[in-house]
């Protein structure tokens, strides 16, 4: 019964710190999060609802363009999409994603 007692313990820790990941940028600011549409090795499509004006599309894309490991970002504000390119052996997509999240959370 200890045995099982502890284990029951250590799931329930588990479970607690995980669910105690830091929010996104966005979902902090009650916006939708960039989507993922399309990937590879070093290539990146990703859907940003709040795309709307001219203005917002160039602070997104200096923003991403900061980005470490980010080596090209091509924004289509009509289809409200931002294609990135990226140098895989600097970054991942998942810490690209992370911080076009943030990017977009930042513009007002």
């Amino acid at each position: 019964m200890t045995v099982r007692s502890g284990l029951c313990a250590l799931v329930a820790a588990s479970f607690l710190i995980s669910s105690c990941a830091p929010a996104s940028a966005t979902s902090a600011r009650d916006i939708p999060a960039p989507q993922v549409v399309a990937t590879s090795t070093d290539e990146m499509t990703v859907n940003v609802i709040e795309l709307f004006c001219q203005t917002c599309a160039e602070q997104i894309q200096e923003g991403c363009r900061a980005i470490a490991g980010v080596t090209s970002v091509h924004v289509d504000r009509h289809e409200h999409q931002i294609m990135l390119r990226f140098d895989p052996s600097m970054t991942t997509a998942e810490r690209v994603l992370a911080a076009v999240d943030d990017v977009v959370a930042s513009i007002p």
